[in-house]
């Protein structure tokens, strides 16, 4: 059973805060509680609010209000945000605001994208009451702090990501929010990590605690997008950053012998012929196993009895699962996501496999990776007892449950747990819920950062080599004979799809929205029109093509009519291009 903080979905005692955003509506801690300050529960807090929605129950007492609390998690949010925007995944479900992201038609008032700006804004607030108030005496002090101040970055990077403008807000303060363009933000969130990686610990103290690695990550990240974020900064050199990337993601390499990616040698073959890859594993249930573990440089924890929620693990598992299907772990069955068409592609192609083909291919989760010659390629083509068979031509009309068969299901995260014989023989603590962690950040990103790196700056064998050499060798998959820039992006979907981040790289690559974006914003089916042609007649991009400014989300129109200082800082930008539209291209 897993040992950490078991306390993780307990009540903190309560603390006297105003809202960080002015008009946002959440709920208090605990408003039965007192309002003094206790040290161990806050921390716990800090790290708590990213894998649970509130201070109780798996879909009720959200601390965030006004939307589904299932759906008001920090990870649900931004998943939502950064892969039903893309060519990766249908929600199929007819609900309002992920129909919205699917069909790229979201607006101000989308309650999902209120709910990230507010999640964010508010979990910031639970880490900056805590860097206030909390001791720095001992040496555990200290690393707390600095693992507060990590958690607060990784919100803001988030905000920085998701918005063109956004609040910075790093001391508790009762005031309305002053709001920074992302290259300013930028510059803060450089600044933070650098000294983090100095302030925190080597190794972390705990396996589900950050160390020195994650802000050695993060910090990459955030120099390999530094154009996207630097791009209506005119003081900036475009392609300044590269360099910065790959040594940041080497000195990680480099720096932490105790993380390493989850190799071939990990293999499980079971007495039944059940084949548990390496790869599958980071996402099974006991995917907090040590070994496993050493990859992942930060795990969001999910645990069948203490940690229970509908927006992690539960929604990965449950959304892609209908009766029939070869085990997974736990009871769920939503069947309310599918893979696009464009996601099966990039399996499909490497194997030289078309669609007309890839109709006829039906196998289950565990089949397919040895079908496309890639232990990545965790898709069903198999309903098995639904009387339809998964087809690969694409939703025309999403919230229509005639078609929530179309297209595989991935399969990628799963509550089996990879010492189970068979699936439905998982030592499983609860049948209901998973024990599947979120794995946030991986030390495949730091390799996959390196070979983008080196691509850019125009040593594309080296580039070739990183990605044939280590990321496609431990999937198993057969060298890619050539680079370029479309194939390099690829890999990033097939090494990270359904983990949450695929929007930023497309944005990276200018293939999300936009005129750089070029055809390749029409091509997901199923979402704006028909077999790769126009936005569909209902989009309100169907004569003028998907603009620019959907490449970040509209701050809430709620904030933006409440909070004045809205219109002077965003508005009043004389470097604002968008300051005669709503401020970020949206209108309120």
């Amino acid at each position: 059973m897993k040992r950490f903080v078991k306390y993780m979905a307990l009540a903190c005692i309560a603390f006297g805060m105003a809202s960080c955003v002015q008009d946002l509506n959440t709920q208090p801690i605990d408003p039965n509680s007192s309002t003094s300050f206790n040290q161990d529960r806050m921390f716990t807090k800090c790290y708590s609010c990213m894998a649970m929605i509130g201070q109780s129950g798996p879909g009720e007492n959200s601390d965030v209000e006004d939307i589904d609390a299932g759906t008001s998690g920090f990870y649900r949010t931004i998943w939502y945000c950064n892969e039903l925007t893309t060519d990766e995944a249908w929600w199929i479900w007819n609900d309002a605001e992920s129909k919205e992201m699917c069909q790229t038609n979201w607006t101000g008032t989308n309650t999902m994208i209120r709910a990230i700006y507010t999640r964010l804004n508010l979990n910031i607030k639970y880490c900056n009451h805590y860097l206030k108030y909390a001791s720095s005496e001992t040496q555990e002090d200290k690393y707390r702090l600095a693992e507060v101040r990590w958690i607060r970055a990784f919100h803001i990077f988030y905000l920085m990501d998701m918005y063109l403008y956004a609040p910075l807000i790093t001391e508790e303060s009762n005031e309305f929010p002053h709001f920074l363009p992302r290259h300013k933000i930028y510059e803060w969130l450089v600044a933070e990590l650098e000294d983090l990686t100095n302030e925190l610990p080597a190794q972390r103290v705990q396996p589900y605690r950050v160390g020195k690695a994650a802000a050695q990550l993060l910090l990459a990240r955030v120099y390999l997008n530094a154009d996207v974020y630097n791009k209506y900064n005119s003081a900036w050199k475009a392609n300044s950053t590269w360099d910065k990337a790959y040594n940041a993601a080497t000195a990680l390499i480099n720096d932490n012998p105790q993380h390493s990616l989850v190799n071939q040698d990990m293999k499980i073959v079971t007495d039944s012929g059940f084949v548990y890859t390496p790869y599958q594993q980071l996402f099974m249930g006991d995917n907090n196993r040590s070994e496993v573990m050493k990859e992942s440089l930060f795990q969001l924890y999910q645990d069948g009895l203490y940690a229970q929620s509908y927006a992690t693990s539960m929604m990965l598992i449950g959304a892609n699962r209908l009766k029939g299907m070869i085990a997974w772990g736990i009871e769920a069955e939503w069947h309310s996501m599918r893979t696009s068409p464009t996601l099966v592609d990039k399996f499909l192609k490497p194997a030289g496999i078309d669609r007309e083909t890839a109709k006829d291919m039906i196998h289950n989760e565990y089949e397919m990776r040895s079908y496309l010659g890639d232990d990545r390629a965790i898709l069903c083509s198999d309903s098995v007892n639904t009387g339809y068979k998964f087809t690969i031509k694409g939703n025309q009309d999403l919230g229509d449950t005639k078609y929530m068969f179309d297209c595989w299901a991935g399969c990628k995260f799963t509550g089996v747990y990879s010492s189970a014989a068979l699936p439905e023989l998982s030592p499983r603590q609860n049948p209901s819920w998973p024990d599947t962690d979120i794995p946030m950040l991986r030390m495949a990103e730091a390799y996959m950062i390196q070979a983008e790196a080196l691509f850019r700056k125009g040593d594309k064998a080296g580039a070739l080599a990183i990605i044939n050499n280590v990321i496609r060798a431990r999937a198993a998959a057969d060298p890619l004979p050539s680079l370029d820039e479309t194939t390099l992006l690829d890999e990033w979907s097939r090494e990270f799809y359904y983990e949450g981040r695929r929007r930023i790289d497309l944005v990276r690559f200018g293939r999300f929205f936009g005129p750089s974006s070029d055809q390749y914003r029409y091509h997901w089916e199923g979402r704006m029109g028909k077999n790769d042609m126009a936005p569909a007649e209902n989009s309100p991009f169907f004569v003028t093509g998907t603009p620019e400014y959907m490449n970040w989300f509209p701050v809430p129109s709620e904030d933006k009519r409440s909070n004045p200082n809205f219109k002077t800082d965003v508005e009043g930008d004389a470097n604002n291009a968008y300051a005669a539209e709503g401020g970020d291209g949206y209108v309120y």
